[in-house]
């Protein structure tokens, strides 16, 4: 029986486009920033842990909604809200050093966007990665140290 695919070739080459064009975007951005070294690393730290925090998010959030009420929850309260807090203070710390860049506003804009596209990209990449892992794995692996493999027939 053939599975049917979550997502299209054209849709996973467009989720790592987007993801590299985001982060390529972003890096060039802050190397021809006209400001001290540190101001870059800033930015470029930032960056970096939005990027990381939004995939961890959005694998979190999909995990914890496989998992439902009735299984073990392979993401704790603790890591979930680690996933939630370090995502608000990424996305936090990379506009508060934009609202301080002593740029014009359409440099500030620049930044404002490409940091948006940078996260729902990695939301977008992460989704798709684990769709088409999932999508490719025999039906038995998939979630199986949390879901019991067994058939269960209703009579």
């Amino acid at each position: 029986m053939n599975q049917r695919k979550r997502n299209t070739t054209a849709f996973t080459f467009m989720a790592w486009a987007s993801f590299i064009g985001a982060f390529v975007a972003m890096f060039i951005g802050i190397y021809t920033l006209e400001e001290s070294l540190s101001v870059k690393g800033y930015f470029a730290v930032c960056a970096l842990f939005l990027t990381m925090s939004a995939f961890v998010l959005q694998k979190v959030i999909r995990d914890n909604l496989e998992d439902g009420y009735e299984s073990r929850k392979r993401n704790t309260s603790a890591f979930t809200f680690l996933a939630w807090s370090s995502f608000a203070l990424a996305l936090l710390g990379m506009f508060i050093g934009i609202i301080n860049l002593d740029q014009i506003l359409s440099v500030k804009g620049y930044y404002a966007v490409t940091a948006l596209f940078l996260t729902m990209s990695s939301f977008v990449l992460q989704k798709t990665v684990r769709d088409n892992n999932d999508d490719e794995a025999p039906a038995s692996t998939v979630n199986t140290p949390f879901h019991s493999n067994e058939i269960k027939v209703e009579e």
